[in-house]
Formats: C-alpha cells, structure tokens, sequence
C-alpha cells in the first residue's frame, strides 16, 4: 500500500520464500490494533484483545451464519492460502495446539482442494458444522467445532477458545504482509434485486452511495438493512456510512416482514405481548443458547416486561446470556409477539446500567431435545419470507469507488470510542490514522479511506473531503 503508516513496516518481521514470518506477541497485538483490526463479523471486538498465549485452539467463523450473506464465501474461495499462512503465524505466536476452520458441508466445494489436502499434516483442520441457525454464533460455534461449552456470561478464551471471522483474518494477512489498516469493507449487496454482488467499499463512505454507485438505484417503497436479516439493522440512508463491521446491505420491500419488525416501537411490541402471549414456553423451548443447557427462558422475560414484573430480577437479569438471534422470534412464537425486540432493549438497558448477572455457572452437557430441535437454514428462509431472494450466484464485483467526501466514525467497535489525532485542515493519505484509543483500553485505531482534507470534527466522527 503507497500510503501506509512507518508503524507496520516496522512492525512486521518480514516475508520468507513467500510465507510469513511467525511473530511475537506483543508485536502481533500492536500491529493489529495499529492496522485497526475489529471483529468484521459484526460484533467489532477489538482484535488485539483477543490474542492469548490462553488460547489453545484457533476456531475460524467460516459459517456465514445469516442467509443471503455471500463476503466469508468469497474470502474463502479467493484466498484460502493467505488465510492459512495468517493462522499458521497465529498458531505459533499464541502457542496454539490448533485451528479448526469451521464451516457448514454445503460449502466445502468452495475451498481449494489441493490446499486442503496439505492441511492434513498440519494443526489446521477443516471441520464440517450442520447447516444451522445460528451457527456462527460463538456459543453455538464452539459448541459444534470442539464440543465444549462455554461457561454462562464467560467469553471462549475460558474454555481455551479464540473465536475469529474469516474476514478477519484476512485484514491480519493483509497488516502483516502489505502493512495495509482496514481501510474497506467487504459488503454483500441482495435482497429484492435482480442480482446479488459482493463489492469492497471504503470504511466512512455513505451507504446510500455505495448502493447508487453498484448499480442500485430504485429504492422507491424499499428499506435497507446493514447486516442480515435476522439480525441487522434499519439503515438510515441520508446519515448511515460504511464501518468495520458492515458485512450486508439487503434490499426488502418496506411491507415485508423483516422490515416491519424493526419499525414496531419497544411500547407497541409491549402491549403486543401483554394481550396476546400464552406462556407457552415456544421461545424458550427453541432458544439456541437455551438448548446448550443456558439458564435462558425467554418467556419469562416475555411476561416479566409485558406485565411490569419488576420484582423477578432474574427473568431480566438472564438476557444477559441472549445472543440475539431471533430464533424465538421467528421460529418459536406463534403469536406475532417479537421477544427478540424484547430482550434487546432489555440488554441495552442492563448495560446502560451497568447490571450484571452473578448466578452463571457451567452447564454440564447439551439438553436431550437440542437434536431434534435445531433451525436448519432451509426452514429458516421459508419463515422468513426471503426464498425468492436467494439467488444462485452471487458475483464478486469489482466497482470502482472514489467517494468525495468519508465520514470516519469513533465508535466501529466494542469498547471505548477513538479520539482524534488530527485537526480540521490537515492533509491526510490513504491509511493514516485519522483517531485512535490508547493502547491500554478496550479500543482501536482508525484511518484515513481517501486522500484529503480534514474537513470537520465532531466527538463523534472525522469527516475528509478531496480537495
């Protein structure tokens, strides 16, 4: 990369007959928060946090969990080798015993047969997972890759687990062997359209442009999701940018279920609840981290919240453990009552708060119905409404995008929002870093997309303009 920061020059060991050099630790963590690396899966965990000398088996999120999401497919099928050098290096800076890239049968034909075959005799290994909802999950991941169960309200590093997207890794290969930050984002565009694409968009650049330079016009009596359609969000088109964790944009006619769901107010969902729930238990009964053996009924926070039962802490304190999924939502309740809007807003709420739950333990094994009650994606679909968006190709295209104007938000990740190390006027390059975190928080880095000028500052983004 022409533009790029000193830092990851120096930062990297080297390149060595075409392989990568294995690397410190402490080394590798300031080159991934340096290159701004978050978990581009969608929950932005900062990276660097999650490298571990604790970490004893790599799990790659090879899922691509939500339908109609084709970026990790792409990923694996172009560039499988570097994906593989990236986690031999991670093997050997974390002492790691293994890797296991875990990703659903259907897909295997995308990965490169004679690459496969030399990952025999290596730590790598490919593990076919069921072709479920939602498998991308870390919980469920873990669960289905190495048979261990992760702890209540604990993170995979404590059964010796770092769970990592596939695109991720790629932005590791690319820090370490181009000194290149994440400067794009890869996107699928589908939905209500005539075709499906997969494009590389500058990070800060509107999602309205994006879609209007892919060919993407005719928006009238559409909506736009930024993610999947399970579990992405509204997007805002006069003000929504491109971030670090941006990995969809799906086009649905503004009636179809999956957008009127996200537009019903938390008070309307309520009083939904409070007429029409049976307590019969459905939501529960087909919770995916419930059936892990989770002590997660969602329908008791169902009747708690519709009720006002303040009173039964628990029944609030348990959406802690909820991944938000939507699975009780979709597949469990038969009443049109939304409890995966419910435990959302509540999850928001204990977090605003700072409310935590302290009666977590460990579940011993799996409950006994988990086998027969799992989502296949099949079905998923079907209750979704989206079959006839599911297309049988989806082109990876390459658009040439030269936005005017970035805007470069603080907050792309968990954790603590960057703080800009520029001022409005300076000139800045492709790659330089615009705000940052200190290193010892829970943070990142961010960087430049375009050439420019610091056109404004705000405390909560950094917008560039060309000259």
């Amino acid at each position: 990369m022409k533009n790029r920061d000193k830092a990851f020059e120096t930062s990297c060991r080297g390149i060595m007959k075409g392989r990568l050099v294995c690397m410190k630790l402490d080394e590798l963590q300031k080159l991934i928060y340096e290159a701004g690396i978050v978990g581009a899966g969608g929950a932005g965990f900062p990276t660097h946090k999650k490298l571990s000398e604790q970490v004893k088996t790599i799990v790659v999120n090879a899922a691509e969990c939500e339908p109609l999401m084709m970026v990790d497919h792409h990923l694996l099928h172009k560039h499988l080798q570097e994906l593989v050098d990236t986690l031999e290096i991670l093997i050997d800076t974390l002492g790691a015993e293994e890797a296991i890239i875990g990703i659903k049968g259907k897909n295997m034909h995308l990965l490169d047969e004679s690459i496969v075959a030399k990952l025999k005799t290596s730590k790598i290994k490919i593990k076919e997972i069921p072709d479920i909802y939602p498998a991308g999950d870390e919980v469920v991941l873990t669960y289905e890759t190495t048979g261990k169960i992760i702890p209540e309200g604990s993170i995979p590093i404590m059964v010796g687990v770092m769970v990592i997207n596939v695109e991720t890794i790629y932005n590791i290969y690319l820090a370490i062997k181009k000194g290149q930050p994440v400067i794009d984002k890869y996107i699928t565009i589908g939905g209500d359209t005539k075709e499906d694409i997969t494009v590389k968009a500058p990070i800060g650049m509107k999602i309205s442009e994006v879609l209007t330079k892919s060919g993407y016009t005719d928006l009238k009596g559409k909506a736009v999701i930024n993610g999947g359609p399970m579990m992405g969000k509204l997007v805002d088109l006069e003000n929504d940018v491109v971030t670090k964790t941006t990995k969809g944009l799906l086009i649905f006619p503004e009636y179809h279920q999956v957008i009127q769901r996200r537009r019903m107010s938390p008070s309307v969902t309520l009083k939904r609840a409070s007429s029409a729930c049976c307590q019969c238990r459905m939501c529960s009964e087909v919770c995916p981290r419930y059936l892990l053996g989770y002590s997660l009924e969602v329908h008791k926070t169902v009747r708690a919240a519709a009720n006002g039962t303040v009173s039964d802490t628990e029944s609030f304190l348990q959406n802690a453990l909820c991944c938000g999924c939507g699975v009780c939502t979709v597949m469990g309740c038969q009443q049109m009552i939304n409890p995966q809007g419910i435990a959302t807003e509540i999850k928001g709420a204990l977090a605003k708060n700072g409310l935590r739950r302290q009666n977590n333990k460990a579940p011993e094994k799996v409950r006994d119905e988990r086998a027969s009650r799992l989502v296949s994606s099949e079905r998923l679909i079907e209750r979704l409404g989206i079959k006839r968006y599911v297309k049988k190709n989806v082109e990876r295209r390459n658009v040439e995008f030269s936005p005017n104007e970035v805007c470069i938000p603080f907050s792309q990740h968990v954790g603590k929002p960057a703080s800009a190390v520029v001022k409005v006027g300076d000139m800045v390059k492709v790659g330089q870093i615009v705000a940052q975190t200190e290193y010892e928080a829970l943070g990142t880095t961010m960087h430049a997309s375009i050439d420019g000028k610091v056109k404004a500052i705000t405390d909560r983004f950094v917008i560039i303009g060309k000259e």
